[in-house]
């Protein structure tokens, strides 16, 4: 079938964002100041950053499949490096003043449901082969909790009139809150097919079976990101959608090498000639 290029999977990614905004389902400040410029500017880099140390493997994050033994409990790890963030969204919505119109609670809650849900996969879901390394926990609590800083502070303190206008188009609310359920259902299935591969205490890798893993190698990953898409539908404000661009060109990323590491680590892998990330396409 061949390797298809990565700038497909990313813009199948950026593709929703594009039509979001000429349905008008993006908000923009009539006038962009030096702080909305600088974020735009750093969501670029980052994806960019991302596309160069996971795609091009030039400084890739180190976990799961990818790392050597650590010496992190694995839950503990994984649980700090979610829990982290959400803490730190948190903190920068009390330091805003805690807003608390309908727009402002719903999205603090539909961001805290998100993490809150990957905490609990991390005790009761997931299971481990070796422990974490520390610097990755660091890492990644680091780069969440940025995302974090950047997510609280557009959604809650530049949000200017999307916050008025938030329930002015239902259709859009309702596609978003559609959006993120389905890409957290499909997530936690995805993840729960993978634990269940599993024999109890083994801690040996098995090659994906189940459904959607027929389709895409990493189907948990594509729940992921329809999550952050329909937060950042829902929240109509352009600092969701820069939170999950950067996310797209992340785990597109990982997908791609999560294929390779299939292929080449079980010869009967039957997802060889699956797609990665995005059904029929990439």
């Amino acid at each position: 079938m061949g390797d298809r290029p990565f700038a497909l999977g990313f813009s199948v990614g950026v593709l929703p964002v594009i039509l979001a905004y000429f349905k008008g389902w993006v908000w923009f400040p009539s006038e962009l100041t030096n702080i909305d410029l600088g974020l735009l500017i750093l969501c670029a880099v980052i994806t960019f950053s991302n596309y160069l140390n996971e795609y091009h493997q030039w400084y890739p994050l180190q976990y799961s499949k990818f790392a050597p033994e650590g010496g992190v409990p694995a839950r503990v790890g994984w649980f700090l490096l979610y829990f982290i963030p959400m803490l730190v969204y948190v903190a920068v919505w009390k330091f805003l003043g805690a807003p608390n119109t309908l727009y402002d609670l719903m999205m603090l809650g539909l961001y805290c449901a998100h993490f809150t849900k990957r905490c609990l996969e991390t005790q009761f879901v997931h299971k481990y082969s070796k422990d974490c390394l520390f610097q990755t926990v660091v890492e990644i609590a680091s780069f969440y909790s940025l995302g974090a800083v950047i997510s609280a502070y557009t959604l809650h303190e530049l949000a200017g009139s999307a916050r008025e206008a938030f329930l002015e188009d239902e259709l859009r609310v309702k596609v978003g809150l559609v959006v993120f359920c389905v890409g957290q259902l499909c997530n936690l299935v995805h993840h729960y097919i993978l634990a269940s591969l599993r024999s109890p205490g083994s801690f040996k890798y098995v090659a994906p079976s189940g459904g959607l893993f027929s389709f895409v190698v990493c189907p948990q990953y594509m729940g992921e990101l329809l999550s952050w898409l329909g937060f950042a539908i829902v929240g109509y404000n352009y600092g969701g959608y820069i939170s999950y661009i950067p996310m797209v060109a992340y785990l597109g990323s990982r997908a791609h090498h999560t294929h390779r590491w299939y292929s080449t680590k079980f010869d009967d892998y039957p997802g060889k000639n699956t797609m990665k990330l995005w059904p029929f396409i990439y």
